[in-house]
């Protein structure tokens, strides 16, 4: 039995990048349906004509920016999901959105496939185990290594520092020596200004890493 369509809109003001995005999205699912809005007047009026169940929303938009649409949007009818999809990823950007009321922040340098899994996440979270506000791990890794300038090297090293892995065994791991993790290790802490091993663990929870 066929469950009723996805009505999903596309709110980006580069027609391009929308009708790729549209391409992409159709193959993975044939129960989405889509509308393109280029405006974010115009995207605010158009939901209480078509009542979409979820918008993919850039921050910059003509006429109204994204993200005071997205938080009239979401003071109107919090039940239509969000996910923000902009090229900024500073951190101050992605707190204001997911503040804002945001379901998931995604960038637009990420793949297709992490974008997939938030709007699973997001359009049918009692499915996915502790489903929370999620950004993507590509999208992390971008906000990290923009505000911070980390190495994706480092960001490697990061993985198995959370799950509590030595020195020794993480450069066995990456066939690298001990005195280059330890230096890897160094240059995070310099990086992420902190001091000692539990403030790098504090930072991995904090951001959810």
């Amino acid at each position: 039995m066929k469950t009723n369509p996805t009505h999903i809109f596309i709110a980006d003001d580069h027609h391009l990048f929308a009708e790729g995005l549209i391409a992409l999205l159709k193959q993975y699912n044939d129960n989405f349906i889509f509308t393109h809005i280029h405006r974010g007047d115009i995207l605010i009026k158009s939901i209480k004509k078509h009542n979409p169940q979820l918008i993919l929303l850039d921050i910059k938009m003509l006429g109204l920016e994204g993200i005071k649409s997205l938080e009239i949007i979401k003071k109107e009818n919090s039940s239509i999901k969000i996910i923000v999809i902009s090229t900024f990823s500073d951190v101050e950007t992605i707190i204001n959105c997911l503040a804002k009321g945001a379901d998931a922040f995604t960038l637009k340098t990420t793949n297709i496939k992490a974008l997939k899994k938030n709007i699973e996440k997001v359009l049918h979270p009692k499915f996915v185990n502790n489903y929370k506000i999620t950004i993507d791990k590509d999208s992390l890794f971008e906000m990290i290594s923009f505000q911070y300038k980390i190495t994706k090297r480092e960001w490697e090293i990061i993985q198995f520092i959370k799950i509590g892995e030595t020195n020794k065994q993480i450069s066995s791991r990456l066939f690298l020596s001990i005195f280059t993790i330890e230096t890897h290790r160094k240059n995070i802490m310099q990086k992420l200004n902190l001091k000692t091993p539990a403030e790098l663990i504090r930072f991995i929870i904090e951001y959810k890493i």
